[in-house]
């Protein structure tokens, strides 16, 4: 198994080597209507009407507009960016000093930027500084990067085949357990849920064999596994999985990553994995286990109509003030509605709804949602799977859509790394996590793990695929089909793994960077296949 990825990869060698070695094809019209695009702010803050979401963010690919005081008695500002790569300068003026950079952002080279702010007076006389600001303008969407080193669909199954092979993976079957040196199977509610999703996904894909057989067998003793070690009938968050399970360093006992914490949204994704698992047997006991889950919720909702982020399982405490922003929860709701006619979840979902139209709907603080992060100040940690999940919902139910798209360019205005990535003071210490050796186009994770990660990465794309459908904006696909290509690209460096990290040296990892973008790139292979996207593909090739 560990050299079959050789027998995918030789009838595409050729032309991988000659194509998509490159970081990218020669622009093309989708490059010239992306970089004119970039003089767009995204959701820019106005004084006392609109927060300023930016304060920590540290580079842009859409022209941003900083909260910067007005200087009394000022008639205009100075602009004045200088490159910190050549020392170029860059000038305009305006009459507000918070506005966004569009009038130069077209022109500036790809690079760090000093920005400074001078108020003039009615003469032009220099009367003050209103703000300074060092970032980074980051690289546009340059046409369609990388050629396929394999189709998507063949892409995805090989990295199921050789994650079902690994070692940790095996152990289950011989063990009815979790083998003890994988670290990340401390975390079960979302890797055992992440391993039942990939095994089910892959029992499908080798239907009628003696692959599938096995793959569901393991499907099934992590899914039990999963049920004996809920938390137990009459406690405030019974029937969840437990987000920390097992040994974890005497650094995280002392923090939030304790087993008598726990992380409220990582109910929706066990919630799921029984759902894939009962899709796939028709076991009602997986289906019941997935109905108490939302059951649990229902009854911890807060009156504001969202949960806490972190909470003390046993006593229902929180461990911080931080709200969940629960699209997770909403979207599962809407899956246990659709496919499984499950009843009385309309009135928590609205008011889940209203509750993020009514705060980073509006505030724009898309903070980490992630359980190896403790919680954050305002705006100190955005990341973008809530804003990808909340455009992805509103895409396919046809509603807001300008919303959405404002929300697809926030997430890749932060996030996405077309090319040339900047180098930041905080890495990770081995190869991979130094961003001259990253494979992109990648996607971050978030401000305080700041690296290319392939489950972002799988969101972006999912995100980037559900904007095309619902608006026919070609530019989309090309960047879903692009992200799709680096997958298959990195895959060629790590031996045919979907590995963790978009890097050319292997890194830990997590098998849910494996499981999700898995069944995303074969749901993209499947669906660009279909005659309605015909025209568009053939223009995109």
């Amino acid at each position: 198994m560990k050299n079959e990825w050789i027998i995918y990869v030789i009838p595409f060698f050729c032309s991988w080597f000659f194509l998509a070695c490159a970081q990218r094809q020669e622009p093309d019209n989708l490059g010239v209507i992306a970089l004119q695009e970039s003089a767009t702010p995204v959701r820019p803050g106005i004084p006392g009407e609109r927060p300023f979401w930016n304060e920590y963010a540290k580079r842009f690919i859409y022209a941003p507009a900083f909260d910067f005081k007005e200087i009394e008695n000022a008639t205009t500002y100075r602009f004045e960016l200088t490159s910190l790569d050549d020392s170029a300068t860059y000038r305009f003026e305006s009459d507000k000093p918070y506005s966004a950079l569009s009038p130069v952002w077209i022109d500036l080279p790809v690079g760090s930027y000093n920005l400074v702010v001078t108020a003039l007076s009615k003469d032009g006389q220099e009367i003050g500084v209103s703000g300074k600001r060092d970032f980074y303008r980051a690289a546009t969407f340059n046409g369609i990067y990388h050629n396929p080193v394999m189709p998507y669909d063949q892409s995805a199954a090989l990295a199921l085949d050789q994650l079902m092979e690994k070692d940790y993976v095996q152990y289950w079957l011989s063990h009815k357990e979790p083998a003890p040196d994988y670290i990340n199977y401390r975390y079960p509610a979302k890797i055992y849920s992440a391993l039942v999703i990939g095994a089910v996904t892959h029992a499908r894909l080798k239907n009628w064999t003696a692959n599938a057989e096995r793959s569901a067998k393991l499907a099934r003793i992590v899914a039990d596994y999963m049920l004996s070690i809920r938390f137990k009938e009459g406690s405030p968050w019974e029937y969840f999985v437990p987000t920390y399970y097992g040994v974890h360093s005497e650094k995280a006992q002392k923090e939030h990553l304790k087993p008598i914490n726990h992380f409220s949204i990582m109910g929706a994704d066990a919630g799921n994995a029984f759902l894939d698992l009962y899709d796939y047997t028709g076991e009602e006991k997986y289906l019941e286990a997935a109905k108490k889950i939302a059951e649990t919720y229902l009854k911890r909702q807060l009156s504001n109509g969202s949960w806490y982020q972190f909470v003390k399982h046993e006593t229902g405490e929180p461990t911080a003030e931080n709200i969940v922003i629960p699209t997770a929860i909403i979207n599962y709701f809407d899956r246990l509605k659709r496919d499984y006619k499950v009843e009385g979840l309309n009135e928590a979902t609205e008011k889940a709804i209203k509750w993020v139209m009514e705060n980073p709907v509006k505030t724009f603080d898309w903070q980490g949602q992630f359980e190896d992060i403790n919680a954050r100040p305002p705006y100190r940690n955005l990341s973008r799977e809530q804003a990808c999940d909340l455009a992805i919902y509103l895409f396919k139910n046809k509603k807001k859509l300008e919303l959405a798209e404002e929300l697809v360019r926030f997430s890749e205005d932060q996030f996405v790394i077309w090319e040339r990535p900047m180098k930041i003071a905080y890495q990770e210490p081995r190869l991979g996590g130094k961003s001259e050796n990253w494979i992109t186009p990648s996607v971050q994770e978030q401000y305080a793990f700041w690296m290319p990660v392939g489950r972002s990465a799988g969101i972006m794309l999912e995100t980037y695929w559900e904007a095309y459908v619902a608006t026919k904006n070609g530019i989309y696909l090309a960047k879903a089909k692009s992200i799709a290509n680096s997958f298959t690209v990195v895959q060629k460096a790590n031996n045919g793994d979907y590995p963790t990290f978009f890097t050319q040296y292997p890194m830990n990892r997590w098998l849910n960077s494996t499981v999700y973008p898995a069944k995303i790139l074969m749901s993209l292979a499947n669906n660009i296949k279909k005659p309605q996207f015909s025209n568009i593909n053939k223009t995109l090739k």
